[in-house]
């Protein structure tokens, strides 16, 4: 859904903090192929966001986040016309780009020498594609860290997942915000226990839709509270503040996350964290969308939304293409390990390429395949 809808209810901030996340997540895929130093100098100060990048898969919490904020605005703003109908929408946002990732990904890991053959052939392919059609990726392992279709795709298995449910969750939010909140988030901390306590390795827990409830409901509260205060009148200064603070607050939870050593410990971490994150996102949506109108128009403009628009896509290649480009020389490159040499030059260009290609690849099948569909 687009923050902007057509009933006249607008969350610029929605439009801003989905292109800063994807910004970060971005930057973070890129940096683990190129280990490009996250700093610079400002004022002779050097300013150094390793800590932010370090972590920067937290940030796709900003992105659950906004799809239960937007989601519950276009309820309260009435364009929910019934589940079906509901469903419909949803299938023709997502899956012509998808099935189309699938479909290249598909011949890819089928070369010689491609995924399939490191991961036990033809069998483990069906098993993965199957995964994949039904959204169900995120539960097994051959179709989650083994898949060979492009594991970024996991998080359209959570998306799709709730998209499944939200008809229910929806109409006992509208009429029991408070009760229905609490639930959500009842489930998802009963969920983060349970893999807490009892499970030895959490890779195949953490992103699943149980323990992501929360960030959900934080996003549909969110939502409720901006339909409260839209219509009336706030100090553009408090909102200005708490517009800071809530920047403040998930970059400190990003750090503290990248401050732990060990990579169960992480993710319990980010498992965890991912509560407190989500909440700082929710008065970043809420605080830079009621705030002062030269607030809101850095929040949503024509540049914000056109980069928005294009984020689905810029998110389910930007990784592979990262990859790719290393694979090819390009640019190229005489060690072995380039990344690790501190060719900074190399390190700079690479990183500008996976950007400016990812953009293009970005903007080709937004236009191409998901707008005409």
């Amino acid at each position: 859904m687009n923050p902007t809808d057509k009933s006249g209810l607008r969350a610029p901030a929605a439009d801003f903090l989905r292109v800063a996340s994807i910004a970060i997540v971005g930057w973070y895929h890129i940096w683990q192929q190129s280990w490009l130093n996250p700093n610079f100098t400002v004022f002779g100060f050097i300013v150094d966001i390793y800590p932010m990048i370090r972590t920067g898969y937290m940030f796709v919490y900003n992105l659950i986040l906004i799809s239960g904020f937007v989601l519950m605005l276009g309820r309260y703003s009435g364009r929910y016309k019934g589940a079906l109908k509901f469903y419909k929408s949803r299938a023709i946002r997502i899956l012509p780009n998808y099935l189309f990732c699938i479909a290249v990904f598909l011949i890819l890991s089928n070369q010689p020498g491609g995924k399939y053959d490191w991961f036990g052939g033809r069998e483990h392919m069906r098993l993965d594609l199957i995964a994949h059609l039904t959204f169900t990726q995120n539960l097994f392992m051959q179709s989650y860290t083994n898949t060979g279709l492009n594991v970024a795709l996991w998080t359209l298995a959570v998306e799709m997942q709730f998209y499944l449910i939200f008809p229910l969750i929806g109409k006992c939010f509208e009429k029991h915000p408070l009760v229905t909140y609490f639930a959500m988030w009842a489930v998802s901390l009963m969920s983060k226990l349970y893999v807490f306590s009892l499970v030895e390795d959490t890779t195949m827990y953490i992103n699943r839709l149980p323990a992501m409830l929360d960030v959900f409901a934080n996003g549909m509260l969110a939502a409720f509270i901006f339909c409260r205060l839209k219509d009336t009148r706030q100090p553009g200064a408090v909102h200005l503040v708490l517009l800071l603070t809530s920047c403040a607050g998930m970059y400190f939870v990003a750090r503290d996350v990248s401050f732990v050593t060990g990579s169960e410990s992480q993710r319990i971490a980010q498992l965890f964290g991912a509560s407190l994150f989500s909440v700082f996102g929710s008065v970043f949506l809420i605080s830079g969308s009621l705030g002062w109108r030269g607030t809101c128009l850095v929040m949503s403009n024509p540049p914000i939304r056109f980069l928005s628009g294009i984020t689905y896509n810029f998110y389910i290649w930007h990784q592979s293409i990262a990859v790719w480009l290393k694979q090819l020389h390009i640019p190229d490159y005489a060690e072995e390990y380039p990344n690790m040499s501190g060719n900074i030059v190399w390190q700079r260009l690479y990183s500008l390429y996976c950007v400016l290609f990812a953009l293009l690849a970005a903007f080709l099948f937004t236009y191409l395949i998901e707008k005409p569909a």
